[in-house]
């Protein structure tokens, strides 16, 4: 052979390297970019939580509580690729707006993906003359209202967490009551339209009666991307009027009395005086009541309020007091966060005429339970009030966690007596779901399986629940007992 011959042996072929699979991240990243994928830890934490803050053994029983990835959505299409690698890996989905519920609606239970709708921001319509917008669903009440409040007008009602909370998640959270709901209806009554991506993939426009099916769905039957809503001509000014009480009866009774005026307020809130302290810095130390109503012609029954008030022992505590309850508006229930380690929180719908019932027994429970707690309500309509009940505790007592947790599970059971409801269900008040809300859990799990049909969608709420209400209500009135006995052995 010669040299030539040698040099035109053919090279060796280099073995093909296999190609490398592509993990959930990896499809996720290609799908919403690498800068909203993520698995980090921080992320993964941030993303899972809720403003309630809870210790980490609370959530022992809830198996993986973070999130095993995050994916920042900004269009339909990224859902659709999000949802279909959950469909392939069998992966929760648990989709978060401002997470401003601290009843763990978007938190998770089984890890899964958290699919963040924030990115989705956009006023798509506004329609002054068929008076509606179009609007994606992670736009927050309080950028909605500064904007299209630019062209005269307002959608009128907003929780009162929306400086964080997005439109899509308030109606997976029911959307029945908040500030303006006593003077223009509910946020179903607003409600023209729904775009979803379902469970199975599928986008569909949601019109009709289906649209209720959505509210109170927490997120367990797809994705709101788009929202239709109807809105209202902004008014020119608003009147707010407060009052202090001595007696949490007369408080009550008053409330009453005012929600029954044929002029409804477009606020009316009621409040311990531990809520007022750090609520609104002008605080009173007593019970109070304030009502805001649109300041226009035959608008605001002013006589009709002194009237009440007066009767009932109220005093009128001025214009400033009153125009800061109606600035500070979004705060006051977030405001005693700042105060303590953990706050736990319970909300209750309950007919006006139960709200003294309950909240005496609240009072009562508090003290001799030596349970630092507050409480504030709201009128929802003009029949029914949300009472937000929280406890202060330290999160290293795991006793006083534990019976501050009992504590509250006795006023839902009392609530549920009186013709209530848990306000809103998440992922704590499941458990809650057949003595609530029976027939709406029957038309949840019919719906959940045409919608849902492999059960990625935020598993272990409104349909099931990973415990029993059972193996709760022994926990906590054991945990109930206890915490009144240890007074007597000084803990």
């Amino acid at each position: 052979m010669t040299k030539t011959d040698v040099d035109k042996v053919p090279e060796p072929t280099p073995m093909e390297e296999t190609p490398k699979e592509m993990t959930v991240l990896d499809k996720l990243a290609a799908i919403v970019t690498e800068e909203r994928a993520s698995d980090s830890e921080l992320e993964r934490v941030v993303y899972s939580g809720d403003p309630s803050s809870l210790p980490q053994y609370h959530y022992r029983w809830k198996g993986k509580y973070l999130a095993d990835y995050v994916a920042r959505v900004e269009n339909v299409s990224e859902i659709e690729g999000v949802l279909k690698v959950a469909r392939e890996h069998n992966l929760p989905v648990i989709p978060r707006g401002g997470a401003s519920s601290c009843m763990g609606s978007s938190s998770p239970s089984r890890g899964g993906i958290s699919l963040d709708i924030k990115p989705m921001n956009k006023i798509l319509e506004i329609n002054k003359e068929e008076m509606f917008i179009r609007v994606e669903a992670g736009i927050t009440f309080e950028r909605l209202e500064d904007e299209i409040g630019k062209q005269g007008l307002t959608l009128g009602i907003y929780p009162s967490s929306a400086k964080s909370a997005v439109i899509g998640g308030w109606i997976a959270c029911g959307g029945r009551g908040g500030i303006g709901t006593p003077y223009y209806g509910s946020l179903r009554e607003h409600t023209l339209s729904l775009s979803v991506v379902g469970g199975d993939g599928a986008v569909q426009v949601v019109e009709g009666d289906e649209i209720d099916l959505f509210l109170h769905s927490y997120g367990i039957l797809g994705v709101i991307f788009e929202v239709k809503l109807q809105v209202h001509e902004i008014p020119s000014a608003y009147k707010t009027f407060s009052y202090e009480f001595d007696t949490l009866e007369n408080l009550c009774n008053a409330m009453v009395e005012v929600s029954r005026l044929e002029i409804k307020p477009l606020y009316l809130k009621i409040a311990d005086e531990e809520l007022q302290k750090y609520s609104n810095p002008i605080s009173s130390g007593k019970f109070v009541l304030s009502a805001t109503y649109i300041d226009a012609q035959n608008k605001v029954p002013s006589n009709e309020l002194n009237s009440i008030t007066e009767q009932l022992g109220g005093v009128n505590l001025g214009e400033e007091f009153s125009e800061k309850e109606w600035d500070l508006r979004y705060d006051a229930e977030f405001n005693p966060k700042e105060h303590t380690e953990t706050l736990m929180f319970q909300e209750l719908w309950v007919p006006i005429e139960k709200v003294y019932e309950m909240l005496s027994s609240y009072e009562s429970y508090r003290r001799s339970h030596r349970i630092p707690a507050l409480w504030f309500g709201m009128l929802g309509t003009p029949d029914a009030m949300r009472l937000e009940l929280m406890t202060m505790i330290n999160a290293d007592q795991y006793l006083k966690f534990i019976a501050s947790k009992g504590i509250l599970h006795k006023m839902v059971k009392k609530a549920i007596k009186v013709g209530g409801v848990p306000y809103t269900i998440g992922l704590q008040n499941s458990i809650y779901m057949t003595r609530a809300y029976p027939d709406r859990l029957v038309q949840m799990q019919e719906a959940k399986e045409k919608w849902d049909p492999e059960g990625i969608m935020n598993p272990d709420r409104v349909t099931s629940c990973l415990t029993s209400f059972r193996r709760i209500d022994v926990l906590f009135n054991l945990a109930t007992a206890f915490r009144r006995l240890s007074k007597y052995v000084g803990k």
